[in-house]
């Protein structure tokens, strides 16, 4: 009944209703730089989501750094890097994902943290591999969340874009430099 929990019920419902086909099944959270709260955001979000009873996965995709572990108090020793050393007809099989994904104390809500820290994240993101597993993910939860990275730094969460159907953006209040805001949203429409 907080105000904050009440904002992600309203950002949940705008971002329900941005598109006019109103299917959105897949969502990535970016920023511009560390630090502004998009892991938090992140989190929030899928929350608000599943307690809307839809079943919903949070996959944190940066390898890198990520943080969603840490948050959910969940293990991180298998996760989106382990699951993409899948063979590709693995991948197809729901059953195969089982190991990859955790179950977190919201119901409805499960987690797929970023696993062990690979040596080349952007081109595992960017493999037909990453777009068989989003497929396969779509047909099991209502709504994949995805924990991206911050896109000026990298450009991971720029490649998954164009995997998803939206993409959220977080700035932080008089932090985030309007010029780095402007340069993520192009790098994001320019992969279309």
């Amino acid at each position: 009944k907080s105000p904050i929990s009440e904002f992600f019920r309203t950002l949940r419902t705008n971002i329900m209703f941005t598109q006019t086909n109103n299917n959105i099944k897949t969502i990535l959270v970016t920023s511009g730089m560390m630090g502004e709260g998009k892991s938090w955001v992140t989190a929030n979000l899928a929350t608000a989501f599943a307690q809307s009873n839809k079943t919903v996965l949070l996959i944190d995709s940066d390898m890198r750094k990520g943080r969603q572990h840490h948050i959910f108090n969940v293990k991180n020793n298998v996760g989106l890097s382990n699951c993409l050393a899948m063979k590709k007809e693995e991948i197809t099989s729901k059953d195969n994902f089982k190991k990859y994904i955790q179950e977190t104390k919201i119901e409805n809500l499960h987690i797929m943290t970023s696993g062990n820290r690979p040596p080349n994240p952007s081109e595992l993101l960017s493999s037909e591999k990453m777009k068989l597993i989003i497929d396969t993910l779509k047909s099991i939860y209502d709504i994949v969340i995805f924990d991206g990275t911050p896109s000026t730094i990298v450009t991971d969460a720029i490649i998954l874009s164009k995997f998803v159907d939206s993409t959220l953006i977080v700035a932080s209040y008089k932090q985030t430099k309007i010029d780095d805001l402007k340069q993520v949203k192009k790098n994001i429409l320019n992969v279309g």
